[in-house]
C-alpha cells in the first residue's frame, strides 16, 4: 500500500494524461500554423491545387500562434508544478498506523510486508525520477521543435531549393509582386514556383517588398501567364509591374 500510495501522489494519471495532450498540441498547431507555407506543395505533390490555400490558412496564422503559446505553457505548468513530497506517505506508513485515513490502512500483513514495501520503494521513486526527468527533455524539444516552426518556416521550406539565384547581366529582367506570402518560409516555395516554367533562368525573391526579379533569355519572351499560373498552382498571386522586360 506504501508503494501504492508513493507512486500516485506525485503524478496522477490525469495530469500525465493533460501533460500529454498539451505537448501534443503545441507541435501539431505549431506545425498548422507554418501550413501556409507547405501544404500547398505538398497537395500539388499529389496532384491537387494548392491556389487559395496559402492565403486562406495565411488568415489564421496568428490564432494559430496564440493556440500554441497557449498549449506550451499548459505543457511547463504540467511538467514542473511542484508536487507533495514522494517519501512523505511512505515515512508516515513507517513510522505509525493507520490515522483517520490520512496516511495508510492499517498493516495486518505484519514485518515481512513492510520490509517488502520498502524493497519496492527506492525502485518505485528512481523509475518516478528518471521519468519526470525524461519529460522535462521531451517538453524543451517540443518547445524548440514549435519555435522553428513558428519562427524559423524558411528553413524548412529552403530544403525546396534556394530562395534567390544570381542574375547576371545577359538576362532580361522583369520584376512582378508576388501577393499571398504571410511569412518568411513562403519565399523559397514562390520562387520555386516561379523557377520551375519552362525560359526562367533566375529569380531573385525580396520578401519585404513582395517583389520578384525574373530573369529570361533577352532574344525570348518572358513567359509571364505561365509564370502567374505556377504561382496561383501553390497558393500565390502575382502582378507585373513593368510593362516589359528590363536589363541593367
Amino acid at each position: 500500500m506504501a508503494n501504492e500510495t508513493e507512486t500516485g501522489a506525485a503524478v496522477s494519471p490525469s495530469s500525465s494524461k493533460a501533460e500529454r495532450v498539451a505537448k501534443i498540441g503545441t507541435v501539431i498547431s505549431a506545425i498548422l500554423a507554418s501550413s501556409c507555407c507547405w501544404l500547398p506543395l505538398l497537395l500539388l505533390a499529389i496532384g491537387v491545387s494548392g491556389a487559395g490555400i496559402a492565403s486562406t490558412l495565411g488568415a489564421y496564422r496568428v490564432p494559430l500562434m496564440v493556440v500554441t503559446f497557449g498549449f506550451l505553457a499548459m505543457a511547463f505548468y504540467f511538467t514542473y508544478r511542484p508536487r507533495r513530497a514522494a517519501g512523505k506517505s511512505a515515512a508516515c506508513c513507517a513510522s505509525q498506523e493507520a490515522l483517520d485515513g490520512d496516511c495508510c490502512a492499517p498493516r495486518s500483513a505484519g514485518a515481512g510486508a513492510a520490509a517488502g514495501e520498502a524493497t519496492l520503494g527506492p525502485s518505485a521513486g528512481g523509475r518516478r525520477v528518471n521519468m519526470m526527468a525524461l519529460n522535462k527533455v521531451m517538453l524543451w524539444v517540443v518547445t524548440v521543435l514549435a519555435v522553428a516552426f513558428l519562427f524559423f518556416p524558411k528553413y524548412f521550406t529552403s530544403m525546396l531549393g534556394p530562395a534567390s539565384d544570381e542574375l547576371t547581366a545577359d538576362m532580361a529582367r522583369t520584376v512582378l509582386k508576388v501577393e499571398g506570402m504571410t511569412c518568411e518560409g513562403c519565399v523559397p516555395p514562390a520562387a520555386r514556383a516561379i523557377r520551375q516554367v519552362p525560359g526562367v533562368l533566375a529569380v531573385k525573391m525580396d520578401y519585404p517588398t513582395e517583389l520578384a526579379t525574373v530573369g529570361t533569355r533577352a532574344d525570348q519572351p518572358v513567359p509571364r501567364q505561365e509564370i502567374l499560373s505556377s504561382l496561383k498552382a501553390v497558393g500565390f498571386s502575382g502582378e507585373f509591374i513593368e510593362p516589359s522586360p528590363s536589363r541593367e
